[in-house]
């Protein structure tokens, strides 16, 4: 039956909506570590020995630091006075690092003992699993690894990049998973805000809020030096009350991930991408993009060009993409600046004009007509024009009401500053 499929996941989404991957059934699932076996009381006396001699030698490990730390202190005080700055400058210089490093290619060796892993510990209760070191040695002794061919190798680096790819894109199990997922990443987020301030002198706001009222994630602010000063200074308002509100909003959306990519939900985001690009670029708020003539309207008239549309994609109106791959797609092209608008140089409009002129001339539509209006063609009651009596009077009239209380001459809210072309105007100018 038509929509069995989508009455079968608002079910399933509904009827456990305890945790984020409940709420997403058709996900994969990333899977919690199940937690150790008890130990025997030989095992715990072992292990206390070893956390004693541990704790020893971090103890003179933390004295060396800490006397380290001290020579240091001593040392970038004596820069300061050198060279008339403060300590927290030359701090904040020695502690600017990145933890962000660029995901590298696997290596064939990663590529077997990962598939090794795979064959090995599948199988094997926890604290009975091979360690990395010993998986590598089994790789190492194998003669089947030895003699691969070029087929075998692609094969297994492509299961590696499928597993990465789904560990990355599946959901965590449970909102404990999801909480402490959220805590690491956070930090590291705003480590890296913290440091991209020291390089290059940005201001940055963050927030992170839940996205159900059953998630114990725990919403998050932060901003680079005095930005919370902007929120009071501009909306009168601290930024709590934005990161407040922001939850409830989010938590009044009630939406899963299949929801959030929804075909609808995609074409809004993407014709705002389009319109909001293409402002910027011409600096004119109330343009309006036309997919229709668009070489004569936009590229013509304006002097820009939107150039990156994904390849497979038709361009129209995203009012009228039909698939959902097809949306996201562009959707992540605009996103990630490889879909861009470009302003065109002079030469480069001259040239366009050119041929859409040779193009006009070869027989070719360049232009197409709007569409016609459903009454086109009907007569319709037009007004008679009023003698110079009736203009009179009239202008009398209007000036009596211009005399009266005060409260009729309120003041007109304003209108927004960017007005989103609707489905019905782009399809008109389609």
């Amino acid at each position: 039956m038509p929509g069995t499929g989508g009455q079968m996941l608002e079910s399933l989404r509904e009827g456990n909506a305890s945790s984020w991957a409940a709420r997403n059934p058709t996900r994969a699932v990333i899977r919690p570590r199940t937690p150790p076996p008890q130990l025997t009381e030989a095992q715990k006396a072992t292990r206390k020995i070893r956390r004693d001699q541990k704790m020893e030698k971090t103890k003179l490990l933390h004295d060396a630091v800490a006397e380290y730390l001290a020579e240091q202190k001593m040392k970038i005080e004596m820069l300061a006075r050198a060279h008339s700055i403060t300590p927290k400058s030359i701090n904040d210089i020695i502690g600017s690092q990145t933890n962000y490093h660029k995901s590298r290619k696997p290596q064939l060796t990663n590529v077997l003992v990962h598939a090794k892993a795979k064959e090995m510990n599948a199988d094997q209760p926890v604290g009975s699993r091979y360690t990395l070191a010993e998986l590598r040695e089994m790789v190492a002794n194998d003669p089947q690894t030895k003699n691969l061919t070029k087929e075998e190798k692609v094969a297994y680096i492509a299961a590696l990049n499928e597993h990465r790819e789904q560990k990355g894109l599946s959901v965590r199990a449970n909102n404990s998973a999801a909480a402490q997922d959220v805590v690491a990443t956070t930090d590291r987020i705003v480590k890296e805000l913290d440091d991209l301030r020291v390089r290059t002198g940005i201001y940055a706001t963050l927030f992170i809020v839940r996205g159900h009222i059953n998630d114990t994630i725990q919403s998050a602010m932060h901003g680079t030096d005095n930005t919370e000063d902007f929120w009071e200074d501009v909306y009168e308002h601290p930024m709590a009350d934005f990161l407040r509100q922001y939850e409830q909003w989010a938590c009044t959306q009630n939406q899963n991930l299949n929801e959030r990519d929804c075909l609808e939900t995609v074409r809004k985001q993407v014709r705002k991408l389009i319109l909001r690009g293409l402002v910027a670029v011409t600096g004119k708020k109330g343009i309006v993009m036309n997919y229709n003539n668009y070489d004569t309207a936009i590229v013509e008239t304006y002097g820009v060009r939107l150039v990156g549309w994904p390849q497979g994609v038709k361009f129209i109106s995203p009012s009228n993409i039909g698939t959902v791959g097809d949306i996201r797609k562009l959707r992540d092209a605009l996103k990630g600046r490889t879909c861009y608008w470009k302003a065109l140089t002079q030469a480069e409009v001259k040239a366009h004009s050119a041929e859409l002129e040779a193009r006009h001339s070869a027989g070719e539509v360049v232009r197409k007509p709007c569409k016609k209006c459903l009454d086109s063609g009907v007569p319709r009651k037009r007004k008679a024009v009023p003698t110079a009596g009736q203009s009179d009077k009239e202008n009398q009239r209007m000036s009596k009401k211009a005399k009266g209380t005060p409260a009729q001459h309120r003041q007109v809210p304003k209108s927004a500053e960017f007005v989103e072309s609707s489905n019905e105007e782009e399809d008109d100018d389609e």
